[in-house]
């Protein structure tokens, strides 16, 4: 009779754990939200990419972040589209989330060796990503390092005004932009004219600041950033360029007054070249900062040209 009890208890337990489980997982459910939004991937030409609008649970922003990923290596479900992924790729980290401006971390199977495939590739990550409110800007990379284009420059961050759909077609071409790079001894800003190749997926003025963190050419000067100055985005509005750095600008280009003073004019007196741009606004992750060293960076800089040699 005792025996008979034990049973019906323990029976009574597992019915109650097994509710209380159920009611758990109902919960967790309940309390995700749904994200509807559109994802990218190929045409059927492998030509472009095109959105297809799917709903996605998460909890938090960077499980969403992860989740609209993760779907993008599923593949699409309209037939006419092809996947932007290969499967044997693995995501290996997304960071960033939290700032608005992500790293996305997957393993070197995600490049297939076509130049322009894996362009497109990191165009519909960008854009898929970039349709969520916490995302303003995402670069991809491949096991920590940079991609290259076929003309070895470096795809950066980008944002979804970067990217020109519906044609998802681009066109480049080489043009000449005109920098300034302190001279040897430090003093005056001296000028390179340089040719570089363009397309319509980026602003100009993000491709003459990345050539300035390459450095100059010309022998006589030195370099007016350094090399591991990260550069988040560029727009230009009402002729005031918004520069965007990552904040670690302000450790890795400080220093004396005058390098410092050579490090902002370099930007802005290249920048001002452009016929669009008068004035220039510095960002750091996308705030203002009241300071860079010696010098007070929050306020708006116009051209110098009194320190150009």
């Amino acid at each position: 009779m005792k025996k008979g009890k034990i049973v019906i208890i323990a029976a009574a337990l597992l019915i109650v754990a097994g509710i209380g489980i159920i009611v758990g997982l109902i919960e967790s459910d309940y309390v995700s939200e749904v994200y509807g939004g559109e994802l990218y991937f190929f045409n059927s030409e492998m030509s472009g990419i095109e959105s297809e609008v799917r709903e996605i649970k998460y909890h938090n922003s960077q499980e969403l972040a992860e989740n609209v990923v993760e779907e993008l290596g599923k593949g699409p479900k309209d037939r006419r589209l092809a996947g932007i992924i290969e499967k044997k790729t693995r995501l290996i980290s997304i960071t960033g989330v939290e700032t608005g401006s992500v790293v996305v971390n997957f393993s070197r199977e995600f490049l297939s060796g076509n130049n322009t495939k894996d362009l497109l590739s990191v165009y519909a990550v960008v854009k898929s990503l970039c349709a969520l409110r916490s995302i303003s800007s995402v670069k991809v990379v491949i096991e920590g390092r940079d991609i290259y284009t076929d003309d070895g420059s470096i795809i950066g961050y980008l944002s979804d005004r970067d990217i020109n759909l519906p044609t998802d077609t681009y066109t480049s071409e080489m043009r000449d932009v005109i920098l300034y790079f302190p001279s040897k001894e430090g003093s005056k800003l001296q000028r390179e004219v340089r040719t570089i190749k363009v397309t319509d997926q980026q602003p100009i003025a993000q491709y003459i600041i990345n050539e300035l963190i390459k450095g100059p050419e010309n022998e006589s000067m030195t370099a007016s950033l350094n090399s591991g100055t990260v550069l988040l985005g560029v727009e230009t509005s009402d002729n005031i360029c918004f520069v965007n750095f990552k904040a670690n600008f302000l450790d890795k280009n400080s220093g004396s007054a005058d390098k410092e003073k050579m490090t902002i004019y370099s930007i802005v007196d290249s920048l001002t070249e452009l016929e669009t741009i008068d004035r220039v606004q510095f960002l750091m992750d996308g705030k203002k900062v009241s300071s860079f060293g010696n010098i007070n960076i929050g306020s708006m800089f116009g051209r110098d040209e009194s320190i150009i040699g």
